[in-house]
């Protein structure tokens, strides 16, 4: 009995291949910045991945602090390489329908949305540890046992002057909630029916 081998020789097109293979690094990259590896995730251009926008249903949250602070490099000197924000810290989180997306723009592909979703069923998304510096926060929000402080800084400090002022509280509520983000730290995550997806703008 002979057995033989039969070879197919085709060829690969360079166009689709290296555009699938960029879109791989875009979502891995996506997902290294948004959830981290070893909990931490910088929302700055790794694999294109820039400042994101945070939004959901519902967020629960325990261990309430905000305060100003500054993203980039205040040594510098360059005004260009700085902006304020907005710095979230929470103990414990609960998320009922978290989305978070960041647009991207993929050479021969076109625009497309990244969009990572999660928490949309009855199991909530949970998160111990949370810290996020945003540029922009709306929702609806209400406060258990709310603190507001005025702290005294060196002003020669640009870093101790950005949290003169705090706010605090033990728990916090927003609904119909949207953040930009710049930065996401999470100590521990939970995912429910997380899914990634590429949406054509």
């Amino acid at each position: 009995m002979n057995e033989g081998v039969m070879m197919i020789q085709g060829k690969t097109s360079k166009k689709w291949f290296f555009g699938a293979l960029l879109c791989g690094f875009l979502l891995l990259g996506g997902l290294f910045a948004v959830f981290g590896i070893s909990g931490v995730a910088y929302a700055t251009p790794i694999g294109g991945i820039g400042k994101f926008n945070v939004s959901f249903d519902k967020m629960v949250g325990k261990g309430f602090k905000l305060y100003g602070s500054l993203y980039g490099d205040p040594q510098s000197g360059n005004p260009s390489k700085v902006s304020p924000v907005f710095v979230n810290e929470i103990d414990d989180v609960t998320i009922n329908g978290l989305v978070i997306s960041r647009d991207v723009d993929i050479p021969i592909l076109g625009k497309y949305t990244v969009k990572i979703t999660a928490g949309n069923g009855n199991t909530p998304v949970k998160i111990q540890g949370l810290t996020q510096k945003a540029t922009l926060i709306n929702g609806d929000a209400s406060f258990t046992k709310m603190n507001i402080s005025e702290n005294y800084v060196e002003a020669s400090d640009p870093q101790a002057v950005s949290k003169a002022f705090t706010q605090g509280s033990d728990t916090i509520t927003i609904t119909n909630g949207s953040l930009d983000t710049q930065y996401l730290f999470q100590q521990a995550v939970t995912l429910p029916g997380m899914k990634v997806e590429f949406v054509k703008k």
